[in-house]
């Protein structure tokens, strides 16, 4: 099946990758997972994978590396060509995040030679490197039979504690983007010059008190229709539920709650749950709706209860 923008899965361009994937099949190169050009030592490495992770899904997350195509007759010499020696793995219920990669290390060298499988993933620990080094979430090995075998322990589909803990930064700036518009309206209603807080002052010690400025007058007239909503929403707390909907169930955890509730069916999700994802549903990512809730992508959300 072709791959087309709604179905690409990657951190790199949609128009890089069918750049590279369309110069790499007019020049004749052989190895290919889909539509990906891969090193010729990734393919097998993906395959012995796929066969253990039947609904694993490849993204690219890296740009393509520069390898040589040999050609059968000297007199043709050789051609180079992108493909890509690194696939980021996720899986088809959360393909916005990642399980971790497998890629092979090619070194400083161009011409299709091997020089270590890889693993990457935040399950790995490796002593060998800083905690702030790459090569602390990676294992090479040589044997690619050593390196399915990690690969097939750490690069697993992810649970639901998994994708609520990678979701909650969009829970935190949803609520920020929320209790921070609130703040903004308050604090620019009180915008005052100098001569605007004396003339105030002055008017408020000679008088019981009715606004002479314009600019006191806006902000008692906003706090009159709008006070007591905007302070609400200055230190906005709802009770927030973790929602993921997955490819056949949906699970739902509020942040008080130490299990998952999961449904197969919309009729068993409770209603006020079922109510404000359909709002989320047709939000765009990122949307932060007071007393709704915030969209985090297309499977994860945060509903305010």
């Amino acid at each position: 099946m072709q791959t087309t923008q709604e179905t690409y899965v990657g951190q790199r361009s949609f128009s890089s990758f069918k750049e590279w994937s369309e110069a790499a099949r007019e020049a004749g190169w052989a190895h290919w997972i889909g539509d990906i050009p891969v090193h010729k030592d990734l393919l097998p490495f993906f395959k012995a994978f796929k066969d253990k992770r039947y609904n694993v899904v490849p993204c690219i997350d890296t740009s393509p590396v520069s390898v040589q195509i040999i050609f059968s007759q000297p007199d043709n010499g050789g051609q180079w060509v992108r493909v890509y020696n690194q696939l980021g793995i996720t899986f088809p219920d959360a393909t916005e995040y990642r399980s971790g990669a497998i890629g092979i290390d090619i070194g400083n060298n161009r011409k299709n030679k091997l020089d270590a499988y890889f693993v990457q993933s935040d399950a790995i620990a490796n002593e060998k490197f800083s905690s702030s080094s790459p090569g602390y979430t990676m294992q090479q090995s040589k044997d690619m039979k050593k390196a399915l075998k990690v690969a097939l322990r750490v690069l697993t589909p992810l649970d639901g504690d998994d994708v609520q803990s990678r979701s909650t930064s969009g829970l935190h700036g949803g609520l920020n983007t929320l209790r921070h518009n609130a703040k903004s309206k308050l604090h620019e209603s009180l915008q005052l010059t100098r001569d605007e807080i004396m003339q105030e002052v002055s008017h408020m010690a000679a008088s019981k008190y009715a606004p002479c400025t314009d600019i006191f007058r806006k902000a008692i007239d906003l706090i009159a229709k709008e006070g007591a909503e905007l302070k609400r929403m200055q230190d906005y707390k709802p009770r927030a539920c973790f929602v993921w909907v997955k490819s056949n169930s949906l699970m739902y955890r509020f942040v008080d709650a130490k299990e998952f509730t999961e449904c197969t069916s919309m009729d068993d999700v409770p209603e006020l749950i079922r109510n404000k994802l359909a709002v989320l549903q047709i939000a765009k990512d990122g949307d932060a709706i007071a007393d709704v809730g915030v969209r985090v992508s297309a499977s994860t959300y945060w509903v305010f209860a």
